[in-house]
């Protein structure tokens, strides 16, 4: 839910081994020792709709493991989880936890293959289920629950890791299905599947899309047998289209906040801009094109894709109008890294470069952009490969 930038952690500089052996001692981190030294399989470079944008896949997997190492020696802690592992945010609430950061987290662990931190992110994840099955998006280090509310796209995402995990380890369908089930009982508006941003509000009056996973809900529905989730997708995509019809025809740029009708949400409360939330939409729409073969999400792609290469990779700006007026100076990974996952659906291999290059080589210190970098690097290397499952059930690993 949350989708601003946070301050950077405390251990900037600090090497890997002494960095973990201190977390170990001191509570704030996993033991160390458990971090996968590379993945379990060799990893497929190639989607069925797109390939890999990094120039060498050893040096790419290489970046990725060191990047990981340091994702989790800053953010992941013991620290007030109650024997299990939490995401911390520094700089925000005194390193409060969202949902949003669980769910990015469990993806991170599924697809390296980190069991013992996927599981314990997961246990702390269930300690805060609210009535509705879903997490409550936040939670404080001392393990208060400031809001017992739901934000949608953390429970996606980590709905997503279990059905990877289930397809990868196995033994995750019960806790899978339980919440697919409460995502679309409460997390879907009934009748025209508009995704809502939460479970308790929201909905044609006010949506998110940069909560927006068609990609996911096309494997949901082959998971669970429900069809229902490919309406998700296809409401999902209606909206998108009204949006581009009125305002995004020209750049590809997409809001953070819009109703089902593509204008802007309760008379300009919500950001209708291209923001730090918004800029997760490539990254989204770019695994239903490279997973799926998804000629809207193509579609979207090709125009957000022309609008970033007339930029340039090291020009892209912290947020833009949906006409493509730049809304901040800064230059942020934030921005850069899911414009990268998007920059695989590209025929200009030059651009595709830079966006890879660009991305390696920024880094945020904060929770949210570095989170997203190692997100997109992990996808745009071709190494987040969607689990092949068979219709009801998990048949065979991702990436195999």
């Amino acid at each position: 839910m949350l989708s601003s930038s946070y301050t950077a952690g405390p251990f900037r500089g600090l090497a890997r081994a002494a960095l973990l052996a201190l977390l170990a001692a001191s509570g704030n981190g996993p033991a160390p020792g458990v971090l996968p030294s590379a993945h379990a399989q060799a990893p497929r470079e190639r989607y069925p709709c797109a390939g890999s944008i990094a120039p060498d896949n050893a040096a790419a997997g290489a970046e990725i493991r060191r990047s990981y190492a340091d994702w989790r020696s800053r953010y992941v802690t013991r620290q007030g989880a109650g024997g299990a592992l939490r995401v911390r945010m520094p700089g925000y609430g005194r390193d409060r936890t969202s949902s949003e950061a669980i769910g990015y987290g469990m993806l991170l662990a599924v697809y390296l293959d980190d069991r013992p931190t996927f599981d314990a992110l997961w246990r702390y994840a269930r300690r805060y289920r609210n009535p509705r099955g879903l997490m409550s998006w936040e939670v404080t280090p001392e393990g208060r629950v400031p809001d017992p509310n739901a934000a949608t796209d953390g429970d996606q995402d980590m709905a997503f890791a279990l059905v990877v995990a289930d397809a990868r380890w196995g033994g995750y369908r019960a806790d899978a299905g339980a919440l697919l089930r409460a995502l679309l009982a409460h997390a879907v508006e009934p009748g025209s599947y508009v995704l809502k941003p939460g479970d308790v509000w929201g909905g044609s009056q006010v949506t998110n899309p940069s909560y927006f996973s068609p990609a996911y809900y096309r494997i949901f529905a082959t998971y669970t047998g429900d069809s229902r989730w490919l309406r998700v997708a296809d409401a999902a995509y209606r909206i998108l289209d009204r949006v581009a019809a009125k305002r995004g025809a020209a750049t590809g740029l997409l809001p953070g906040w819009t109703t089902a009708s593509g204008d802007s949400a309760r008379g300009g409360k919500f950001a209708f801009a291209y923001d730090y939330g918004a800029a997760r939409i490539p990254w989204r729409l770019a695994m239903d094109a490279a997973w799926h073969c998804d000629r809207r999400a193509r579609r979207h792609l090709d125009r957000l894709n022309a609008f970033f290469r007339r930029v340039g990779a090291q020009n892209i700006r912290e947020g833009y109008t949906l006409e493509g007026r730049p809304l901040g100076n800064a230059h942020s990974v934030v921005f850069v890294g899911p414009a990268a996952a998007g920059a695989l659906l590209s025929p200009d291999a030059g651009y595709r470069r830079a966006m890879w290059a660009e991305t390696v080589r920024l880094r945020d210190g904060a929770y949210y952009g570095d989170s997203l970098r190692l997100l997109a690097l992990l996808f745009a290397s071709g190494r987040m490969q969607p689990p092949r499952i068979a219709r009801g059930g998990a048949d065979s690993r991702p990436g195999a």
